[in-house]
């Protein structure tokens, strides 16, 4: 046990280096210190300011994209479910995920900055009053066969790292060269969705999730250029205050929500504060913290053993990626329902206008309706008064023209609609189903996954009567399409007609082409299409303004119910039943376009329900450490990494925490797991400790190089960024040795020995004698007093190449990027040299 006195009386420290700085920018509104952080792979930054804007700016301070997830505050539209909780980057920095206050998340795009996903992350009980809170939010990424991977990195000796294994793409001849072919698994994976052709982007709906009105964001969602079929899947982690943990994969692909909490306690008194995972391991590390009564405060270490991982192996990755192809597919089909049923509202809303407008008229004085009158003027050449008065006075020449572009241009956008975005969506669907079919019937796997065969093959009998319906679509509005421009050309030629002086030439001239007009196809149109079009039996009416809203269909006739002999063949007798049927028949009740697309909704939801729940069946949780109380919960971070232990490549996972009584003290546990199948267990826990001898450290990060970067100021109020290796020495070398970078000394840890502070022997950084050794660990020196200026928060990004930080100062209205790799001071580095060891 240590116990170090806090000495005022130092000199100042002698080493102050100084990195340069790449990058800074002044913020328009302070900045919440928790959100800061740095984007993996690009030089990006994101922050959210206190008014809940979320930005994202480049090194040079220009905006890249962000906004606000609020609504409209004079609408009373807000309720403070924007507000932004927490930011996490993507592993391969392409997305960036946000949790906001009403617990859901919206994964955007850093290309283009639109939101490709929205979710909810937590279902509210209908018995629980309390409010939740999202404390945590972590996105990992694991092989789904580890010891494969490590094999490719033995056999590549070092030549390449998990992160080319992660993104062949990147370096696709290095990974070539050095990875070994493996022809089962590509014929196994080999696909035809590549081939098939790209989907056409929708109209714009100025909605914020409008994903699919660029072909930029369409080839993202869609047609990637990585290899959809990695061994790889990212996994998503959403942790609460309550001890709820919400699992999702592939970005978007729902596992679903559980509860940890009662591995440490009660449940709903379990706060998830961090997350960490790694690569080679399906086991994902938690700390949380326990508020209960007797222990008002407890961090305590959670395992999550993420079974289906490693017992789906490969196809896993094929199976998400398929399933989230189709849910992407459903929101793209549902789009184009809804586009086609605004398109053929505004076709319909101009004419329906106008034959009101006249029929009122030819009701009181004909005793006729607008129908009626034009049948009649087709077949006699005899116009009624109001008629005529109506062509002439209300119609005219621009009206016509207005009335001929929004029928036509209705007709031909619900002709593209279906023909160029519905039906290729349908295809695409099926073969994606295909392939999900043949998983279903491999009997070694289809357990595993949860698929069943007979709601798949449910899914494609309603795929097939959607090609069904948009074909009948496509028949009928050609045809109607046709009869209406017939119809159009007579209503020109009659509005000219009744235009025309009596006995001039111009009567006699448009008397003459009387015999062009297409009398068949437009007593057709008058007769059908202009009041009683066949579409309205296969696309739902909208209200049209300024007419009497439709009665809603509430009808549950469509739903799937389970005991469905054959969907398709009802379907198909009823259309032909339809097709037969005379036009005094009352035509039977067929099932629309939206009632279709809510029926596959509810086969799609049910599929990923059963596969979501079946994977979810293969997580096991536990607390192996409970950490103690002198542990600050406040100032902690931990991390998984992957270490020879006893010449065994085990998963270790190192928790970083200041003390609460000492606060230069740090304490560094490192907890060692063995994993069978899985399933993880302790092997040994460990201990050590660094004791910077005055001062506060103020923030503590766990860098991926393998380093600690510590925010620390010392007595005089001066502060240092300090950034050390904590990983044990190997066998060979001597803990603290001068010629051993890793001088950090752990010990065996006892949870249940009582102690007012944790036993472990701490070694002492001494940075105020000059020939001090321990001087090398100093990064960087903030020289600039003033508490506006005073470093509140950093960001490391620790990836090579890439090795950068970002710091956030004290009024949070100003940040600067400092580059770790470059010093501003000229000189030789100095040797390393031995550290000392308290007592």
């Amino acid at each position: 046990m240590i116990m170090t006195e806090n000495n005022s009386h130092h000199p100042p420290l002698s080493h102050e280096p100084q990195l340069t700085p790449v990058g800074e920018k002044s913020l328009p509104a302070k900045c919440k210190a928790n959100t800061l952080k740095y984007c993996p792979t690009m030089d990006l930054i994101s922050l959210v300011t206190e008014d809940d804007e979320l930005r994202v700016f480049r090194l040079n301070g220009q905006r890249v994209f962000g906004g606000s997830f609020k609504g409209d505050p004079y609408l009373d539209d807000d309720g403070g479910g924007g507000e932004i909780r927490k930011l996490m980057w993507k592993n391969n920095g392409h997305l960036l995920a946000v949790a906001c206050a009403d617990n859901t998340i919206r994964i955007v795009s850093a290309y283009s900055g639109k939101t490709v996903h929205h979710y909810p992350a937590y279902q509210v009980q209908r018995d629980g009053d309390r409010s939740v809170r999202v404390t945590c939010l972590g996105w990992g990424v694991n092989f789904t066969d580890s010891k494969a991977a490590q094999r490719h990195l033995e056999e590549a000796t070092g030549q390449i790292s998990v992160e080319d294994l992660l993104s062949p793409d990147v370096h696709p001849s290095k990974a070539a060269a050095l990875l070994k072919a493996d022809l089962p698994r590509e014929l196994a994976l080999l696909d035809v969705e590549s081939s098939l052709p790209k989907l056409s982007t929708l109209p714009a709906t100025g909605s914020d999730d409008d994903v699919f009105s660029s072909r930029a964001s369409i080839d993202a969602i869609f047609h990637s250029a990585i290899k959809n079929t990695s061994d790889a899947v990212d996994v998503l982690l959403i942790g609460f205050d309550d001890g709820t943990v919400h699992l999702r994969i592939f970005d978007c692909f729902e596992i679903g929500s559980f509860q940890v909490g009662s591995s440490v306690g009660p449940s709903n008194s379990c706060k998830i504060l961090h997350h960490a995972s790694h690569p080679l391991s399906s086991t994902h590390a938690l700390l949380a913290s326990s508020h209960s009564e007797k222990d008002p405060g407890s961090l305590n270490l959670l395992t999550l053993d993420l079974r289906f991982i490693t017992r789906s192996g490969r196809y896993l990755s094929l199976l998400a990626h398929k399933t989230t192809q189709l849910q992407n597919l459903l929101r793209y089909i549902n789009q184009v329902q809804r586009q086609i049923e605004l398109e053929w509202k505004n076709a319909q809303e101009l004419p329906a206008r106008y034959m009101r407008s006249i029929n009122e008229d030819l009701q009181d004085k004909c005793h006729c309706d607008f129908v009626t009158a034009a049948y009649h003027l087709v077949v006699t050449g005899d116009c009624f008064e109001p008629m005529k008065e109506f062509l002439v006075e209300i119609v005219g020449e621009r009206g016509h023209k207005r009335w001929e572009k929004a029928v036509s241009s209705g007709y031909e956008t619900v002709r593209r609609l279906t023909h160029e975005c519905l039906l290729p969506a349908l295809e695409r669907c099926e073969v994606l189903l295909s392939r999900l079919i043949g998983l279903s019937k491999f009997h070694k796997i289809c357990g595993v996954l949860g698929l069943e065969t007979s709601d798949l093959n449910a899914i494609v009998e309603t795929l097939d009567c959607l090609h069904l319906l948009a074909h009948h679509i496509l028949i009928n509005t050609n045809e109607e399409l046709s009869q209406f421009n017939s119809f159009s050309r007579w209503l020109r030629h009659e509005i000219d007609m009744q235009s025309a002086e009596p006995m001039s030439q111009t009567l006699e001239e448009l008397q003459e082409k009387t015999d062009l007009v297409e009398y068949p196809q437009t007593l057709k149109y008058i007769r059908g299409a202009l009041t009683k079009s066949k579409l309205r039996d296969f696309i739902q009416q909208l209200p049209l303004t300024g007419f009497a809203r439709p009665a809603p269909n509430t009808s549950d006739r469509w739903v799937p119910s389970g005991h469905d002999s054959s969907f398709y063949d009802t379907f198909k007798k009823l259309l032909e039943h339809n097709n037969q049927a005379s036009d005094a028949e009352a035509p039977a009740e067929l099932p629309k376009m939206n009632d279709l697309t809510k029926r596959l909704r509810l086969q799609f939801e049910k599929v990923f329900g059963q596969i979501a729940s079946t994977q979810r069946r293969g997580i096991l949780h536990r607390s192996p450490l409970a950490f103690h109380s002198d542990c600050d919960k406040e100032i902690v971070d931990l991390a998984m990494l992957y270490e020879n232990v006893e010449e065994q490549s085990l998963c270790v996972i190192y928790v970083a925490t200041r003390s609460v009584q000492s606060k230069h003290l740090l304490y560094i546990y490192r907890i060692v797991l063995d994993c069978e199948n899985g399933v993880s267990s302790t092997r040994k826990t460990a201990i050590g400790a660094i004791d910077l001898q005055e001062g506060e450290i103020r923030q503590v990060q766990i860098v991926e190089d393998n380093t600690i970067m510590l925010l620390w100021s010392n007595n005089q109020g001066s502060s240092y960024l300090l950034n050390f290796p904590f990983q044990p020495a190997s066998p060979s070398e001597t803990p603290g040795s001068v010629d051993s970078a890793r001088f950090i000394h752990f010990e065996d840890y006892d949870c249940g020995v009582t102690s007012p502070t944790p036993l472990a022997t701490a070694v002492t950084l001494d940075f105020f004698t000059p020939e001090s050794e321990s001087i090398q660990w100093i990064k960087h020196a903030f020289t600039v007093p003033g508490p506006k200026l005073k470093p509140t928060r950093i960001y490391v990004n620790g990836r090579h190449d890439r090795r950068a930080i970002c710091v956030l100062y004290g009024d949070g209205l100003r940040y600067e990027v400092l580059d770790l790799d470059a010093e501003m001071e000229d000189g030789e580095e100095e040797e390393e040299g031995e550290e000392e060891e308290s007592e």
